[in-house]
């Protein structure tokens, strides 16, 4: 420090060409760290695809099923815990659809849920939901606690009915359990040439606006109407809109993959 004050420089106190090299050296390979993870993350997402990303899917090598041998294994897996057959193929085929419709986190994702939960008798799988009561063109269904998909197929018939005698049919189900995904229901009517309304409550998972506490459901909400031109196919004109009252899905949030898990952790952590 003197030497610099008086203007003197001592020769080897100066940086030598070999020191700037080595700090260069330094520099570039941390970049390259940093910068490479991301970079492969990048060029991984962008080889699978677009389909592929949207079915949730996360790896090109996965197994794709016709969806009726997805069905009947799934259906089997629900026989076997103790659910009758008719009611392990309803509860099945809701599953399978969510899955076909590129909607995993209600699809097979959730067959160990329910399969537990029938071996356990937390839900009757043999239980048949009952029309309670009915006025007009409205009506209450007794789940019974049977499985949702067999309640809302019941509540579905009901409403279907009500809707071609009065115009509009209202039903509300109590007693039930998971319905799986709300398109599925609202699609029933879409194919019997009406508007389908599908909802459902559920138990509080989100926090209201400002909170950090769990305070409201997640409750879905899910319109199919026909468009112009009526439905050519399962795939045909019409408007669907299907959605949650969460800013996202908690089933999404769930997702098996390691993928999908990291990505919404970081998000939490940003929000």
């Amino acid at each position: 420090a003197l030497h610099r004050l008086s203007g003197h420089h001592n020769p080897t106190d100066m940086p030598s060409p070999q020191h700037h090299h080595s700090l260069f050296a330094l520099g570039l390979g941390l970049a390259l760290g940093l910068a490479l993870p991301h970079v492969l993350r990048l060029r991984r997402r962008r080889g699978l695809g677009g389909s592929t990303v949207k079915a949730g899917l996360t790896d090109t090598r996965a197994v794709r099923l016709p969806r009726r041998v997805l069905t009947d294994f799934l259906a089997a897996c629900f026989t076997a815990a103790g659910a009758a057959p008719a009611h392990a193929a309803q509860a099945a085929d809701v599953l399978a659809y969510a899955d076909s419709r590129g909607i995993p986190s209600h699809g097979a994702n959730r067959a160990d849920t329910y399969a537990n939960e029938i071996e356990a008798k937390l839900v009757d799988g043999v239980a048949s939901p009952v029309v309670e009561r009915s006025s007009g063109c409205t009506a209450v269904i007794d789940g019974r606690n049977a499985l949702g998909a067999v309640v809302c197929n019941l509540a579905m018939e009901t409403a279907l009915r009500l809707a071609k005698e009065h115009g509009v049919g209202v039903v509300a189900a109590r007693n039930s359990n998971h319905f799986g995904a709300a398109g599925y229901w609202a699609n029933q009517a879409l194919s019997a040439g009406m508007i389908g309304l599908s909802f459902t409550n559920t138990a509080p998972f989100a926090a209201a606006t400002g909170g950090c506490t769990r305070a409201v459901g997640t409750n879905p909400l899910c319109c199919f109407a026909p468009a112009a031109g009526g439905i050519v196919d399962t795939l045909g004109l019409r408007h669907a809109l299907p959605s949650a009252t969460s800013l996202v899905l908690k089933l999404q949030a769930t997702r098996s993959s390691s993928t999908w898990r990291r990505r919404w952790c970081r998000w939490a952590r940003w929000r």
